[in-house]
């Protein structure tokens, strides 16, 4: 490029005031609402839930946080990138003096600068910051000549490339730059052919250390990660612009994010970060932001369509067939406004490589775009490029807009419009005059800078007594700032009665979870996620409050996704021979071709079944320690205090069940569709309390803590916690009872225990059921221990067992409060039920009832000991008992 072209692109851009700071706004796409306590689960597809849904605002509080935290990281990048360029012409001009012949002879001991390649289309590039690379040609040397940091690369050939990096914004240093390191992947988990009992070696972190740590943390690229979310269960980390869980390993539930700056005033939804870096070089060019641009439009409106013919700024620029060398310019040394070119124009003129398609001259023109941009504002204004990749349009599909024209109304508003709606003189259309200006709709409208006001009207939030109990029960993990101090800054959490969190839930999942990495609608941590807006919502509810001891606070629920680390491949028949020609066989290999889609399910459901009771059982149940451990790990070093004062509960659905070797204290252990009872069987085990196991009732009862009562560690069905609950859907095949497991005879002798009903009669009056959820009582007035119905005659007390019964009795009650195990849920019913038809969804439905809910939350939060407990949870003699 010469020199007169470099002179007027700087006359253009620094003989001016910078434009205003853009109000961006952070978006996120995500089938379910992270802030939204009643959001649904996403339809049941194995496509890309997230592609066909708009993108979901930030909260104010986020918001704020993340454009800070951008702010923040693009100083560390361009500081970072100006020290690595220093090292780099350090040790190259060594080099050079030293004579070295691998290096060519450039100016001031410079080699040959190494360009990074084109990044793959496998991992989009998600934002600005995010590319770190050398310089290109052509129109870096022209930023070089400003003063500008020498710029990177070619884009990259994903068509949603959005722009520079930020290091591309002006320096007093000619900085050469680094190739982008990549983000190191998360660990795979070990895995353990075997398990040992009195083996703890799982527990120690096998991950490496780096050989030097100095050296890895100084050739690090500067990385964020921020909290989101009311809950802080999400984050988002820059500059790759991911929101990711902080607590469970992700399954299909990772979400990209967009920096959005310009936005579509009919929805305010992003507009897509490409056109958006466009319509902002358009903005910065024609400098609309000033008064002498107000003028311009006024002069337009009163020339005719003549006028505004030259109003309108062409969104994509053509390349002029050569390049402009020079520009006129005034006495003063000011470009002349009425002969002044586009400069998009003029630095694609001067290119040095033309672009081989039309993708290819778009992501150039967008680059050149971004780097207009980042010179306008300088390197310590504020960053007024759109970045992240943009998954729905505004209408659902990504446009361009290709062929379409800009007219810039105001200071923050612009129409796009299309060939046939532009301003002719032969036709005699006036868009400005007759249609923008007197507030018709035409074209498509755009802002710059987010509006929350008109947000709110346009999206406005859930209302309602449901939405009220959430916020009310929401509870928050402190990653990022205390719950009490957020309280006070963020509205979303200024509603929740108790959000610094003292019980924490950990969900482990059965079978079948490898299904879900395939089919969405199969989605465990989407099922908790709904699980845990209802567990909020019970929190939130008085009469479940009322009920809460003193000191009880938040419930926060957490999924352990332990199935991922596993992987059963490796086959059937092995022995340890070194034998080459051994027959090692894969389920693969002997899975038929015909009916791919069934055999799929069964091999991802059923098959966990006897995996679990082939040796590969060890390895499962070390999976689930290893996953429960790092996520109580991580929970505790966010929060401060839990691993003192919290208290840890479990509900481990189907196969998710074992005790041993946590790095915290079970309290309530809640069985969701288990065939424990199944497994205690085949074992010949009894369920049993454990020795010295310090719990209320072994501590009001002290002769209960014997081995006659209990049983000792390491015996298979012997568990140290204080209560459990095996939970049963009666459609549900794979649930097995419980309490014969801890004596039949006794358990023969109770009736069958059924979960009050949580739900209001239909005139809004309590149900016998659910009016059963009130009384706590106490012993002297509501004996805990079930009550014989009459006195045993003469030949009843001469076979009857009392010793027995006493000892079952009491194992019960130290076992749970309640004084029994099995808890049967209401579900189906009707007299057009078909119950083969309902056992199919049975399994999987206990999530979503409303009793289960409620039960797990009461149980939760009620005071401990047998005087904390329900009426209709308390075990009950049957009125004529087997002797």
């Amino acid at each position: 490029m010469s020199s007169a072209t470099n002179q007027y692109i700087r006359q253009v851009l620094h003989h001016t005031e910078p434009p205003p700071p853009v109000e961006a706004r952070f978006f996120y796409a995500s089938p379910i609402p992270i802030d939204d306590p009643l959001s649904p689960l996403p339809p049941p597809t194995s496509g890309n839930v997230s592609a066909k849904q708009p993108p979901k605002a930030f909260s104010e509080y986020d918001n704020a946080a993340l454009n800070q935290a951008w702010h923040e990281l693009r100083r560390k990048i361009l500081r970072y990138t100006e020290e690595q360029g220093e090292k780099l012409r350090s040790n190259d001009g060594s080099r050079s003096r030293a004579g070295s012949g691998s290096i060519g002879h450039g100016n001031a001991g410079f080699g040959t600068t190494p360009v990074t390649p084109r990044s793959t289309p496998g991992r989009l590039p998600a934002s600005s910051l995010s590319r770190v690379g050398g310089p290109a040609d052509g129109l870096e040397t022209q930023l070089e000549s400003l003063g500008g940091t020498a710029l990177g690369p070619e884009t990259a050939s994903v068509p949603d490339t959005t722009g520079t990096p930020f290091i591309r914004a002006p320096s007093r240093k000619n900085v050469p730059v680094l190739q982008r390191d990549e983000t190191p992947a998360r660990p795979k988990a070990k895995t353990h052919d075997t398990y040992q009992w009195d083996d703890t070696s799982h527990l120690v972190d096998r991950r490496s250390a780096p050989e030097d740590a100095s050296e890895l943390k100084d050739g690090m690229r500067p990385q964020a990660k921020v909290p989101v979310g009311v809950s802080r269960l999400h984050q988002v980390e820059m500059p790759d612009l991911q929101m990711t869980p902080i607590y469970w390993t992700p399954v299909h539930d990772e979400a990209t994010v967009v920096r959005g700056t310009w936005f579509y005033q009919d929805t305010m939804l992003p507009v897509e970060p490409t056109v958006a870096n466009m319509l902002e070089a358009g903005y910065v060019d024609l400098q609309c932001w000033t008064e002498t641009w107000k003028d311009e439009l006024n002069s337009a409106v009163e020339v005719g369509a003549a006028g505004e013919m030259k109003i309108v700024h062409k969104l994509w620029p053509e390349k002029p067939p050569k390049p402009l060398d020079s520009r006129p310019v005034s006495r003063s040394g000011q470009p002349n406004a009425a002969d002044r070119e586009d400069l998009l124009r003029i630095a694609i003129s001067n290119l040095a490589d033309a672009p081989d398609t039309p993708e290819q001259a778009r992501e150039k023109t967008v680059e050149v775009a971004c780097d207009i941009i980042d010179i306008a504002s300088g390197p310590e204004g504020a960053d007024n490029k759109a970045s992240g990749t943009l998954l729905y349009g505004r209408s659902g599909a990504i446009r361009t807009y290709a062929s379409s024209g800009v007219i810039y109304t105001n200071e923050r508003e612009a129409t796009l419009l299309k060939p046939s709606l532009m301003p002719s003189a032969y036709y005699g259309r006036r868009p400005l005059a007759n249609y923008i200006r007197k507030g018709y709709k035409l074209g498509i409208p755009v802002v710059r800078g987010f509006d929350q006001a008109a947000w709110d009207k346009l999206h406005p939030p859930k209302s309602g007594s449901k939405a009220t109990k959430a916020e009310q029960g929401t509870a928050t993990s402190a990653s990022g700032a205390p719950p009490n101090a957020r309280r006070k800054a963020d509205p979303d959490l200024a509603l929740a009665d108790r959000p610094k969190v003292t019980d924490l839930i950990f969900v482990i999942h059965g079978i079948g979870q490898q299904l879900s990495h395939r089919m969405e609608s199969y989605h465990f941590t989407h099922a908790i996620n709904a699980f845990r807006r209802e567990v909020n919502v019970e929190v939130g509810s008085k009469e479940v409050k009322a009920r809460f001891r003193k000191e009880q606070g938040g419930i926060m629920v957490l999924p352990i996704n332990w199935r991922h680390s596993l992987s059963f491949e490796e086959g059937g028949y092995q022995d340890d021979s070194d034998d080459r020609d051994a027959n090692n066989f894969s389920l693969a290999d002997i899975t038929p071709d015909t009916l791919p889609t069934v055999r799929g399910i069964v091999n991802d459901v059923m098959v966990d079944i006897p995996y679990y009771m082939s040796h590969h059982q060890p390895r499962m149940i070390a999976a689930v320690i290893r996953e429960a451990n790092r996520v109580y790990q991580l929970w505790c070093r966010n929060n401060a205090g839990f691993a003192e004062n919290g208290r840890v509960h479990l509900i481990a659905h189907s196969l998710g069940k074992q005790l041993d070797h946590f790095l915290f204290n079970t309290s309530n252990l809640f069985l969701a569709g288990s065939p424990v009872g199944f497994f205690l069987l085949l074992k010949k085990a009894q369920l049993l309390p454990r020795i010295d196991h310090r719990s209320v009732a072994t501590v009001s009862d002290p002769t209960a803590n014997i081995l006659s009562v209990c049983g000792e560690r390491g015996q298979y069905g012997c568990i140290a916690i204080d209560n459990i609950y095996n939970i049963i859907n009666p459609y549900d095949p794979v649930a097995y009872r419980m309490n014969a497991a801890v004596d039949s005879v006794y358990a023969a002798s109770l009736k069958q225990a059924t979960i009050p009903s949580a739900t209001p009669g239909w005139f809004g009056v309590g149900t016998k059921s659910s009016s059963q959820w009130g009384g706590t009582g106490s012993r002297e007035s509501d004996s805990q221990r079930p009550s014989l119905p009459r006195l045993p005659s003469n030949v009843e007390m001469e076979t009857h067992n009392f010793t027995r019964e006493e000892v079952a009795e009491k194992r019960m009650h130290i076992l749970n409060d309640n004084g029994q195990i099995d808890f049967f849920l209401r579900y189906g019913g009707g007299p057009f039920e078909v119950k083969y038809i309902t056992m199919l969804g049975a399994h999987s439905s206990y999530w979503l009832l409303k009793d289960f809910v409620r039960m797990v939350v009461t149980e939760t939060g009620r005071e401990k000991g047998q005087e904390g407990t329900f009426l209709g949870l308390r075990a009950a003699k049957k009125k004529s008992q087997p002797f």
